[in-house]
C-alpha cells in the first residue's frame, strides 16, 4: 500500500473502527475516576509508593487484570498505575530489587494507553504507551496500539506499517488482519482487504471476545469480507458494457459467498444487528432479481428468499404479502396464503390486504360446505 494511496483514504475508516461508544454515563464516571486519579497522585502518590514494597505491585496488577476484565476500567486503570509507581520509585531508590517486574511494568503502561485511548484521551495514551515502549519497543502491543492511534489520527500509512508489523511477527494476529482489511476497504483495495478478512476469520475460529469490542474479531471481518463483496458487486452495476460470461459467473459466486459469511454470522450471532441487517439487504436484493425475470421466475426461489428475510426479521409487512401473493396465486395454497396475509395485516392494516383476508376466508369457508 502505497502513501499515496493510505492518504486518499476516506473517513469512512474512522466510522468503521471497532471501537465500542460507550454510554455517556459511563463516560462521565470514567472521567471523574481519573481526575480523582490524577489529584491523588499530585499530592500523595510520591509519598506513598515509597511506603509500599515493591512486592506488592504483581497485586496491584492482578487488581489491575480483574476489573479491566469487568470493564470497571477507573478502578482498573487506578490499580494499573500504582503498580507503575511502585516499579518505577523502586527504580529510582535503588533500595529494593525490580528484577522480573518489567512484564508487568510494561503491561500496566500498555493496559493504562488502551484505558485512554477508548477514553480518547490520545494524548495521554501516546504518552504511556512512549513508556511501554522504551521497555519493549517492538512488543506486538505497542504496534497494535500505535497503530490504532495512528489510524483515529488519520496517519493511515503509519497506521497499515504498525498493523503489518504486528502480523510479520504473528502471522495468524486475528485483530491486525481485520484493522488492515478494513484500511484497505476504505481505499477501496478490495481483493488485499479479502485477503485479510479471510485471515482474520481464519485466525479468529474460536470467536475469542475482546475488550472493548461488541462482537468477536472473526464475526466483525465475515461482515466486512460481505460488505467488501457487495461493494465489488455495485461496481459492475455501472459498467457500461455487457457483461462477459466469467463475469456474470463471478459475480454470482460472489453473492452466493457473500450470503454464505452473512448466513455464518447470523447464526454464530443471532443479535449481532448489523449482520442480520447485511444478510436481509442482500436477500432483498436478489428477491428483486427473482421478480425482474416476468412469467419465468423460480418461484420456489422466491418463496424460499422471502421466508428466510421474515424469518430474520418478522416485521416486514410487504415481505409477508408476497408471501400470500405466491402461495394465494401460483401454488393455490390457501391456507398458507391466508396467514401469510393476516400477517402482513397485523403489522399494516391496509385495506387491500384485508380485501384478500376476506376473499381467502370465503373462499375457504365455501370450501369446507362443498
Amino acid at each position: 500500500m502505497s502513501k499515496d494511496e493510505i492518504n486518499t483514504m476516506s473517513d469512512e475508516t474512522k466510522s468503521r473502527s471497532p471501537h465500542r461508544n460507550w454510554l455517556p454515563y459511563l463516560e462521565g464516571a470514567i472521567i471523574v475516576l481519573f481526575i480523582a486519579l490524577v489529584v491523588v497522585f499530585t499530592h500523595t502518590g510520591e509519598t506513598q509508593s515509597k511506603a509500599v514494597p515493591v512486592s506488592r505491585a504483581r497485586e496491584f496488577v492482578n487488581q489491575g487484570d480483574q476489573d479491566f476484565a469487568k470493564q470497571d476500567l477507573g478502578r482498573a486503570a487506578l490499580a494499573y498505575w500504582e503498580a507503575i509507581r511502585i516499579i518505577d520509585s523502586a527504580k529510582q531508590d535503588g533500595n529494593e530489587s525490580t528484577d522480573g517486574l518489567d512484564g508487568e511494568l510494561l503491561h500496566s503502561n500498555l493496559r493504562v494507553a488502551e484505558i485512554y485511548l477508548h477514553s480518547s484521551w490520545i494524548k495521554d495514551a501516546r504518552n504511556r504507551l512512549e513508556h511501554a515502549a522504551r521497555i519493549q519497543p517492538d512488543h506486538i502491543k505497542v504496534h497494535l496500539l500505535r497503530g490504532k492511534l495512528e489510524r483515529d489520527d488519520g496517519e493511515r500509512l503509519s497506521a497499515a506499517n504498525e498493523f503489518l508489523a504486528v502480523t510479520e511477527k504473528d502471522p495468524t494476529h486475528a485483530e491486525a488482519h481485520y484493522l488492515l482489511g478494513v484500511l484497505y476497504q476504505s481505499n477501496k483495495q478490495f481483493e488485499d482487504a479479502i485477503t485479510h478478512y479471510e485471515i482474520a476469520i481464519a485466525s479468529d475460529a474460536e470467536l475469542v471476545e475482546l475488550p472493548f469490542e461488541s462482537q468477536p474479531i472473526g464475526l466483525q471481518a465475515r461482515l466486512q469480507l460481505a460488505r467488501t463483496y457487495r461493494r465489488i458487486l455495485q461496481d459492475y452495476q455501472f459498467v457500461d458494457r455487457e457483461l462477459s460470461e466469467q463475469e456474470i459467473k463471478k459475480i454470482a459466486q460472489m453473492e452466493e459467498a457473500a450470503m454464505v459469511v452473512l448466513e455464518q454470522t447470523v447464526d454464530k450471532s443471532p443479535n449481532f444487528g448489523e449482520a442480520k441487517t447485511e444478510l436481509i439487504n442482500l436477500l432483498a436484493s436478489r428477491a428483486l432479481i427473482i421478480a425482474r425475470e416476468g412469467d419465468t421466475r423460480p418461484y420456489d426461489e422466491a418463496l424460499k428468499v422471502y421466508e428466510r428475510i421474515v424469518e430474520l426479521d418478522p416485521t416486514m409487512s410487504d415481505i409477508w404479502k408476497k408471501i400470500g401473493e405466491i402461495y394465494a396465486h401460483f401454488y393455490q395454497e390457501k391456507d398458507a396464503a391466508l396467514k401469510a396475509y393476516k400477517e402482513a395485516y397485523q403489522l399494516d392494516a391496509d385495506p387491500a390486504i384485508l380485501a384478500e383476508i376476506k376473499n381467502l376466508e370465503a373462499d375457504l369457508a365455501n370450501e369446507m360446505h362443498r
